[in-house]
């Protein structure tokens, strides 16, 4: 299925343990993941930052966040080539992400 939507994110950690979920082309702030909340977010990024981390890359590229033509989201490390469909892990899973994309495509 093609690309119907895409944004490209960064996660960042503050000190106190917040993840903080940003658009990467403008720089602004999507979501705030205070510490206890968003676990799905949480595990799924740490296991693509951590793949990163594994080989030695950078994280200045983004990581992209994709809505496909048949509805599905697919998130994809442009770097390590890994790509996940989320609708795999569930509704409310999947959800975590729609709602991270349904607020970074409305502050576009």
């Amino acid at each position: 299925s093609a690309i119907a939507q895409s944004l490209d994110l960064r996660f960042s950690d503050l000190p106190d343990g917040t993840v903080v979920a940003s658009d990467a082309a403008t720089g602004s702030e999507i979501e705030r993941i205070p510490p206890g909340t968003g676990g799905f977010i949480r595990v799924t990024m740490r296991s693509f930052a951590g793949d990163r981390l594994k080989r030695e890359m950078t994280d200045e590229v983004p990581f992209q966040l994709a809505r496909m033509n048949d509805g599905d989201l697919l998130l994809r490390d442009p770097l390590t080539g890994r790509s996940m469909l989320l609708n795999a892990f569930g509704p409310s899973n999947e959800g975590a992400f729609a709602e991270l994309m349904d607020k970074g495509v409305t502050r576009q």
